[in-house]
This record gives C-alpha cells, sequence and structure tokens, in this order.
C-alpha cells in the first residue's frame, strides 16, 4: 500500500507542479501602443465609420503587413499592429472600439476586436486563417460570440 501512495505521488506531482507553472506565466500582451497618431493621414471626408470601410482602410495602408511567406512570430507582430490600427481608425472615425480579452481575459486577443455599441459589447474578427503564415494575410469584418472590451487609448486623430 505504501508502494502504490508513493507511486500515486510520483505520478500526481508533477501535474500540480505545471498547473502552478501555467499560473505564472504572462498572458500575451497588446502591441506597444503609439499614440501620436492614427494610421497615415485620413482620406479625404475623414476616416471610414463602418467596419469594413476600416478594414479595407488599413489594408491598403500597409500592405507590407499582409504578406505571406513568414516566421509565426513575425505574423502574430504584423496582426497586433493591424488590430491596433484598426481600433485607432475606428475609434477616430467615432466608433468605440477596444482590444477584447480572449475567453474573458486577462489575454488580449490578436484577431479578435471589441466594440460598445448602444450600452451591448459585440465582437469582431478582423482576420481570415491569420496563423496560415504561408499565405498573405486577409483583413475582415466578421461577427464574434463572447467578446469582453478592453478600453484602448484614444489615438490622437488628424
Amino acid at each position: 500500500m505504501k508502494r502504490f501512495f508513493a507511486l500515486l505521488i510520483l505520478c500526481v506531482l508533477p501535474l500540480v507542479s505545471a498547473c502552478e507553472a501555467r499560473k505564472n506565466i504572462s498572458p500575451v500582451s497588446p502591441s506597444t501602443v503609439s499614440i501620436a497618431a492614427a494610421p497615415a493621414h485620413p482620406p479625404q471626408g475623414g476616416y471610414p465609420a463602418d467596419g469594413p470601410g476600416v478594414i479595407a482602410y488599413v489594408a491598403a495602408q500597409y500592405p507590407e503587413r499582409l504578406v505571406g511567406g513568414i516566421s509565426a512570430d513575425e505574423r502574430i507582430a504584423n496582426m497586433k499592429f493591424l488590430r491596433d490600427r484598426v481600433i485607432e481608425t475606428g475609434k477616430c472615425a467615432g466608433l468605440d472600439l477596444g482590444w477584447n480579452l480572449k475567453r474573458g481575459g486577462p489575454e488580449v486577443s490578436i484577431d479578435f476586436i471589441a466594440e460598445r455599441v448602444g450600452g451591448s459589447v459585440i465582437g469582431h474578427d478582423i482576420a481570415f486563417d491569420y496563423d496560415n503564415t504561408g499565405h498573405d494575410l486577409q483583413l475582415y469584418w466578421g461577427g464574434g460570440d463572447f467578446p469582453a472590451f478592453k478600453e484602448y487609448p484614444q489615438p490622437v486623430c488628424n
């Protein structure tokens, strides 16, 4: 019987230690926020005021961030950059956009943002198959479930 408990402890101890180690891993943080100005210069008439327009504008401003054939780390960095430019552009257009807390937090989603509309929070998927680094990144404005809004700093809008 003592041998059984000794084996049980040897089998369970690594699992408990792994659980504790997982709790100490810091979550993925948002990309460094540059609050100098919103992306590039607004088009004549101002920034687009709807999600699909914001996506098209940001994709046109940063085509070098959409290229495929890059590493996973480069894709994640590009996606975070683009996510933040989408939020900034939308905020400059009057949309109440923010980061989304993945599964309620604390990790910030890489390709999903949140929007406050009329007292509700809705989610938007902003990239199709973003982790497929062999292909060019495709931004889009899609619906999503279970958003959790995290405030994004107000950019300086031109």
